[in-house]
């Protein structure tokens, strides 16, 4: 659709980055890694999340790590995520002009008003093949109305790190 003007990589660090803010990215001579403190006292290993081949960039990193994340089977970590998860929903009026614009992409319109909406938080999509769409009755001044949801990733707090690091040992 349009996957080729959207940055996944920055995206993927975005979200890793709301997980950990102290995750970091290392370029070593073959690979790159993404290091987090958090996922290493969570999962009560070494903090490695993501490694990549050096030729494939940093951004490859990134993706991994996001990947790694979100696809965690520890309990801790998905309870970490779930617990600063926020779902948001968006209703939006657009002219029938609009809606016969071929140029016009109504996913790409209700991804850019979620992303406005969540960066004002703080947030990330989570997963951005989860946006839904929902038409509703027309306004009476002839518009259409939709509705827009998806997942949204918060930030989660250096005092709610602390506290959980008490409560894992």
């Amino acid at each position: 659709m349009f996957d080729h003007m959207f940055d996944h990589s920055a995206e993927a660090e975005r979200l890793v980055l709301c997980f950990d803010p102290h995750a970091s990215l290392v370029a070593g001579d073959v690979e790159h890694l993404v290091i987090s403190p958090r996922w290493a006292r969570l999962r009560r290993q070494h903090p490695l999340l993501a490694t990549a081949r050096h030729d494939d960039g940093p951004g490859a990193a990134w993706q991994t790590a996001r990947h790694n994340l979100l696809t965690c089977r520890d309990r801790s970590i998905q309870l970490a995520l779930s617990t600063y998860q926020h779902r948001i929903r968006i209703e939006a009026r657009v002219s029938v002009v609009s809606l016969k614009d071929p140029a016009f992409d109504l996913h790409r319109y209700g991804h850019s008003l979620l992303d406005r909406h969540s960066g004002e938080k703080g947030g990330v999509t989570v997963r951005r093949d989860a946006l839904w769409v929902r038409s509703l009755p027309p306004d009476p001044e002839g518009y259409a109305r939709f509705e827009f949801g998806n997942t949204v990733q918060l930030p989660i707090t250096e005092e709610a790190m602390v506290a959980e690091s008490k409560t894992l040992w």
